[in-house]
């Protein structure tokens, strides 16, 4: 009996040692008494945006929706609790506030507000278009890019610009503008919000106005990752806090949790799992392609600075992406240009990736399996090669302009509505650390 007792004992503190090697491995849980933070907000498809310094939740929807009854999924810190509950019906008519309680006993409240646009809110630039050359206009960054031909006096150019039904835009349509430098558009909606647009113009063959660096965060990340969505969240919150219009995450599924079992949607893909290059454990990320610890990854508590840092470097190269997309035979091709912005020695790259955004499916959670979860920027595969394709081996002499087309089939099970191309420019000789990114969606 003693024998028993004594082996009994023995399973149990190994039991309780595998258990402390996994809190180990994910140290961001650590102290997760006093944490109580909401990490996810979303209604059916809509995320909520979280601001955590204010402790608000934004939730956007369409014209018409009915936010009198509306069901949340919401997702908080380890350990911690919420009131009212997830999945707990709410009218959402007016604010909706909610109590986030930590183990330790604390409490945090967070207002919820539901936002329904309308007719009245919409304030969009619909069309931009300078002497028959058509502006391409990104959505994602509220960016309206036009190349015109060579020789083009961009100190006064004459626009015509078409905004949303009911809307006016100032600088006005028709009035000269000098667009040697990016040149901001306010659109108005009939209910007196307002967008901003930046409208930037090159010229073939000319000098490249900058865009400011862009951050690139590769998320490593798993389906039956029971941590990896509150990580997830940590690194689009610290998106909105630093730049979001500067800082891209890519959720590349790689690793042993990133398997595909049963319901568990497959987001493998070769390159990938390349770059993951064999890590013991999800979550972990890259910023730039460069980590602070050996390999290519750390922990997610570890990028607060890192991706700081990178968005104070300076820009060594300016990524202009240009696609057609053909929605009958699903063809996709695309342009891109990376032009060097200054003298720089180094062995450069290109590389395309193709992302997919909001895909439901199963992920596993703390709490077991969420079988409607939002996936984000869902990294599907690159049109050219793990590490992409090099352009110069040397040397780049500021304006040196390079010039990339690729083409794919979109996969039938893709929502060509929600993928991105996502573009980004390395030096070999960092160990390929990512220089400057670029993203567009495909239509």
């Amino acid at each position: 009996m003693k024998g028993i007792l004594r082996i009994g004992m023995a399973l149990l503190a190994v039991v309780w040692l595998m258990s402390a090697c996994d809190v180990e491995k994910e140290p961001y849980i650590q102290g997760a008494d006093d944490e109580k933070a909401i990490l996810k907000f979303d209604v059916d498809t809509i995320c909520g945006f979280i601001d955590q310094d204010a402790k608000t939740v934004r939730l956007d929807f369409p014209a018409g929706t009915d936010v009198s009854r509306l069901t949340p999924t919401i997702a908080v810190s380890t350990y911690a609790t919420i009131e009212p509950e997830s999945g707990e019906a709410q009218d959402f008519t007016l604010p909706v506030y909610y109590t986030v309680t930590a183990f330790n006993g604390t409490t945090v409240q967070y207002e919820v507000e539901a936002v329904v646009h309308d007719a009245d809110n919409e304030k969009s630039i619909l069309s931009f278009v300078v002497d028959g050359v058509e502006g391409r206009i990104d959505e994602l960054t509220r960016q309206v890019l036009l190349t015109m031909p060579e020789g083009t006096d961009v100190t006064h150019l004459v626009p015509t610009i078409v905004v949303s039904e009911g809307a006016t835009v100032s600088p006005a349509s028709g009035e000269a503008q000098d667009f040697s430098a990016p040149v901001t558009y306010t659109v108005t909606a009939l209910n007196g919000t307002a967008a901003t647009y930046t409208v930037r113009v090159f010229v073939e063959g000319g000098e490249v106005v900058p865009t400011g660096k862009t951050v690139l965060i590769k998320d490593f990340t798993g389906v039956r990752c029971n941590n990896c969505p509150a990580a997830a969240d940590y690194a689009h919150n610290l998106q909105h806090q630093l730049d979001p219009e500067h800082v891209f995450i890519l959720s590349v599924h790689a690793g042993y949790l990133a398997q595909p079992a049963g319901q568990f949607p497959d987001f493998l893909t070769d390159e990938g799992t390349e770059w993951y290059n064999n890590n013991e454990s999800n979550p972990l990320f890259s910023v730039d392609h460069v980590a602070l610890t050996d390999g290519n990854t750390f922990y997610v508590e570890q990028i607060d600075a890192p991706v700081a840092n990178a968005l104070d470097e300076e820009q060594s190269f300016e990524i202009v992406v240009t696609s057609q997309y053909n929605e009958a035979t699903r063809r996709l091709e695309m342009e891109a240009r990376a032009i060097a912005l200054g003298d720089r020695d180094g062995r450069f790259s290109l590389t395309v990736c193709l992302v997919e955004d909001h895909i439901i499916g199963w992920q596993m959670l703390p709490g077991g399996i969420e079988r409607e979860y939002d996936f984000r920027n869902v990294f599907r595969g690159t049109l050219n090669g793990t590490y992409g394709a090099v352009f110069e081996d040397a040397h780049v002499a500021t304006n040196d302009d390079f010039s990339f087309s690729y083409g794919t089939t979109l996969n039938e099970s893709y929502n060509a509505d929600e993928c991105y191309l996502m573009v980004y420019v390395a030096d070999r000789n960092q160990g390929d650390k990512i220089l400057q990114t670029a993203v567009k969606k495909i239509k």
